[in-house]
């Protein structure tokens, strides 16, 4: 009996000790969270591979290459019009066939041709553009068509992942990786916001979908930014690339799909800001014969409000014009040599 005590009291101290060096050794069992599987197990300590190719998979078949040949009669081809064909890309909006692309890529083309990504050509009809935008929207009658994914506001951000989808040299469909660096109007035009990517670009590329890293389009890419070096002599610049904002696009297509065209409305006058924080908009140049002109305003008069708006913002101050259904009454307030007045006009056509 004394022997059998002995060794059962031997037993349990031989248990605790163990017990404790294992609850030392492994402390999620204190947390009561049993013993992990893994314990046993080799780690794979080799990193996660990143890939962008589901993105590319959804956004990629949306893509489409686009082929047109036109007439150039400008420069030294005006008295002798000759055949040209452009290159460029254009984006599937719809399953029944409307595509976005630029307007510079089929400016006076007569024969457009689309290169869908399975193989197919289909030939093209213009149903508008906007030259300001350079957008255009053509339309193609062809079935199984892949619209690309589009969320209503994708909100690209200033240090967001990008691919720029297109088909530069007529390679065919090449994917660029870049970051938005900049979202803003960059001093190019008073209407809009570009993105700015370091995306590259090359001829080809205008029309081509820029796509967020799970493949939603975010804009329209439309160029590099170039400079002239020479008076013979323009080259691009490296890591500075624009794309039109896919709500605006979106905006564009919708008019153009429903009217043939956009329709901004314009007082005809310039202006400029003396920086961010100025007060008003100071008018450097006037339309003979439009409203502006019409309506009294003169050079050198500033802005201060466009219907009890304040002009704080140009760009978002002529937005809000261009905005504006032509014939409607606009109202001004100015100051002029320290004396403020409120000035009428009808919004014509821009």
């Amino acid at each position: 009996m004394l022997k059998t005590l002995s060794f059962l009291l031997k037993s349990i101290i031989i248990g605790v000790i163990i017990s404790s060096i294992i609850l030392l050794l492994v402390p999620d069992l204190r947390q009561g969270s049993g013993l992990p599987l893994t314990l046993f197990t080799n780690n794979d300590t080799s990193p996660k591979k990143r890939s962008f190719n589901s993105a590319v998979n959804d956004a990629g078949p949306a893509v489409v290459n686009i082929y047109s040949i036109g007439i150039d009669s400008s420069g030294y081809n005006r008295r002798h019009p000759v055949e040209r064909s452009s290159l460029g890309s254009g984006v599937v909006m719809t399953s029944s066939g409307y595509i976005l692309t630029c307007y510079h890529v089929i400016a006076n083309a007569k024969l457009i041709v689309v290169g869908l990504q399975d193989g197919r050509f289909e030939e093209a009809q213009i149903l508008g553009y906007d030259p300001i935008t350079d957008l255009a929207v053509l339309s193609v009658s062809a079935e199984n068509l892949h619209p690309i994914p589009q969320l209503d506001n994708p909100n690209a951000l200033v240090g967001d992942v990008v691919l720029a989808l297109g088909n530069p040299y007529n390679l065919g469909q090449t994917v660029t990786q870049g970051i938005v660096s900049r979202i803003s109007n960059n001093g190019l035009n008073h209407y809009f916001d570009y993105i700015q990517t370091d995306a590259v670009l090359n001829e080809g590329n205008s029309g081509g979908a820029l796509v967020d890293s799970e493949g939603f389009l975010i804009g329209i890419n439309n160029a590099n930014f170039k400079t002239r070096v020479s008076r013979s002599r323009v080259e691009s610049v490296d890591g500075v690339s624009f794309a039109v904002p896919y709500t605006l696009a979106k905006k564009v297509m919708t008019e153009i799909i429903a009217t043939g065209k956009v329709t901004r409305g314009a007082l005809g006058f310039g202006g400029a800001q003396d920086g961010p924080s100025s007060v008003g908009i100071t008018v450097t140049s006037i339309d003979q014969g439009r409203p502006a002109d019409i309506g009294g305003l003169q050079v050198g008069d500033v802005i201060l409000s466009v219907d009890d708006i304040p002009a704080n913002n140009i760009r978002k101050t002529l937005e809000y014009i261009s905005n504006t259904q032509p014939g409607k009454e606009i109202q001004l307030e100015i100051r002029r040599d320290e004396q403020r007045l409120k000035l009428k006009m009808i919004v014509d056509e821009l």
